[in-house]
């Protein structure tokens, strides 16, 4: 499959079922929620096709010479990296532990709804797709265009990629201030610190598909616990 049909897949997936879901969400579970998530589809598929004709599309959902196997073993590493990481910079600071942790990794708490499976695909499933692809794959695919900066294992050695992991991840961080209302700082350490692991997971693997599980899991875990 081409870039063009792979991204034509990728659009296909945000525009037509995720913002298919988010409209239920804005209407029979959380309104307010909704019309964040909404937008935000709608802001992934802007991105991605101005990356497609203005950027350079290093970084596509799956890369073809990666297993769905080892993209999962990735995105394990990844959860547990966060998680005893994120544990290790929590308590240098608030002294957060472990049991703690796994809890902050979910992204909001229901309002309006007392479904638990419709709310379990939302936050375990479709939050955590959108928000890892319009943020970590194909917004960081962009930024690294404009800035003609390289994203793969070479480009984790340079100063200039950090700078805009770095961005990204504050913009992460004030999505989930602005839009949760996420107080604590704890809470708000692990999600910066998410926001770097997953971007290194994509650097590292060339694709979006290990990150976008990693952050599945984590908020998937989270609403279980």
């Amino acid at each position: 499959m081409d870039r063009k049909r792979r991204l034509l897949w990728e659009l296909g997936i945000v525009a037509i079922f995720l913002a298919w879901w988010f409209f239920f969400v804005q209407t029979n579970v959380n309104p307010a929620l909704g019309n964040i998530y909404v937008g935000l589809t709608i802001g992934a598929g802007l991105i991605a096709l101005i990356d497609r004709n203005l950027g350079k599309k290093d970084i596509d959902l799956v890369n073809p010479n990666n297993t769905w196997i080892g993209a999962i073993l990735i995105a394990f590493i990844g959860y547990f990296v966060i998680v005893f990481g994120g544990q290790l910079v929590v308590r240098l600071l608030t002294g957060v532990p472990v049991s703690d942790i796994l809890k902050l990794l979910q992204s909001t708490s229901p309002a309006f709804s007392d479904s638990k499976i419709i709310n379990g695909i939302t936050f375990g499933i479709m939050v955590a797709y959108i928000e890892s692809y319009a943020l970590f794959v194909v917004g960081f695919d962009l930024l690294a265009s404009m800035f003609n900066a390289k994203i793969n294992r070479n480009g984790l050695k340079t100063f200039k990629l950090w700078m805009i992991m770095f961005g990204i991840g504050f913009l992460f961080l004030i999505l989930h201030v602005t839009a949760k209302g996420i107080e604590s700082s704890g809470t708000l350490i692990v999600v910066f610190f998410m926001a770097m692991v997953s971007m290194v997971i994509v650097a590292y693997t060339q694709e979006g598909r290990s990150s976008i599980i990693t952050h599945q899991i984590a908020n998937s875990l989270a609403m279980i616990l």
